[in-house]
């Protein structure tokens, strides 16, 4: 497979650059987010089914 290599890219200006800059809202949003997940029932339900297959798997073996 052949690169491709751009050599004249154009330029991000700087001020487009500082506004994604928005370092404090992304860690507001992991703190927020890293506690709720144990309760979700996403979590539950991937542990369920593991308890279920691992107990299966004990059980034939």
């Amino acid at each position: 497979m052949k690169r491709k290599v751009v050599y004249n890219r154009w330029k991000v200006p700087s001020e487009e650059i500082q506004e994604q800059q928005n370092f404090d809202s992304i860690l507001k949003d992991l703190k927020k987010d890293s506690a709720i997940y144990w309760k979700s029932i996403g979590f539950w339900g991937t542990v369920g089914t593991s308890a279920v297959a691992l107990f299966f798997l004990i059980t034939q073996f």
